[in-house]
């Protein structure tokens, strides 16, 4: 039977955290799904993590290492389903995520995105936190300005997308789902679900914490911040925003945590 939902997980080596993250897709509520692990040419156990867990709604294709953004790329190639919803390697799905966002798309056919809220865990800040991310269209664009408005780990979007040519860019160093979301959000709608989905561990050697600077990151996110305000046709005025982005890293965290309430990102302690 064809699967309604491919959830894509890629990874390379993360034997620690693998089998998790396919458990908790695989015992989600919703059962009409398959999961697609594209493993990018681990060289630890994960390979044998993989071999052991018996389902058949797990596919699991090998490869030498692509990198993230071409890893990415097939996988949404390859998804078989009406819906690709993601997962980081070392994340983890609430059971309810996956019937939730589906109930959403077969509701609200004019959205191409949907994605939910976390529970962040960042041992460097000593932070426990559930994070809610706006939820409608037109504030989630006036959010690109400021930062990223979405949990990556928490995200689906029809695989039509991938049929009309829109997928993650194989040539994106990083922030590469965050290029692949304004391409998404300058043509279709986009929304975030009000509640806690997710589990997401912010660690040192993440793809996206761990190889790149904080100025590297904080200059790219300025640079799409800037570009949301011409694509989405928002007040000049708004382009301080990705400007004081700059100067972000330098604050202390408790000042960060504040400018992230007035920003629209609703935090609360776990």
């Amino acid at each position: 039977m064809q699967p309604v939902v491919t959830a894509i997980i890629t990874v390379y080596n993360e034997e620690k955290h693998i089998a998790e993250a396919v458990y908790s897709l695989l015992d989600q509520t919703y059962s009409n799904l398959e999961v697609l692990v594209i493993d990018d040419g681990s060289s630890d156990k994960t390979p044998d993590i993989l071999a052991g867990i018996k389902d058949s709604r797990l596919r699991v294709i090998r490869k030498n290492r692509l990198r993230r953004a071409r890893a990415l790329k097939l996988a949404c190639e390859e998804a078989k389903g009406k819906y690709i919803a993601n997962l980081d390697a070392d994340d983890y799905s609430y059971p309810e995520r996956i019937a939730k966002q589906v109930a959403f798309f077969e509701a609200n056919p004019d959205y191409a995105w949907i994605g939910c809220g976390e529970e962040r865990v960042e041992p460097r800040r000593g932070e426990h936190i559930n994070r809610l991310y706006p939820t409608d269209n037109a504030t989630l664009r006036k959010q690109c300005t400021r930062c990223i408005p979405y949990s990556h780990s928490g995200v689906m979007f029809r695989k039509s997308l991938i049929d009309k040519g829109i997928n993650y860019d194989p040539e994106q160093p990083y922030l590469i789902d965050f290029e692949f979301f304004l391409r998404i959000a300058k043509k279709y709608k986009v929304a975030n679900l009000p509640e806690v989905l997710v589990r997401r561990e912010v660690r040192n050697g993440s793809f996206f914490q761990g190889r790149f600077s904080t100025s590297q990151q904080n200059r790219r996110l300025a640079r799409f911040g800037a570009q949301s305000v011409f694509w989405f046709k928002l007040p000049p005025w708004m382009l301080v925003y990705p400007l004081a982005r700059l100067i972000y890293p330098m604050m202390p965290d408790t000042l960060k945590r504040l400018i992230r309430k007035k920003q629209g990102l609703a935090e609360t302690n776990v």
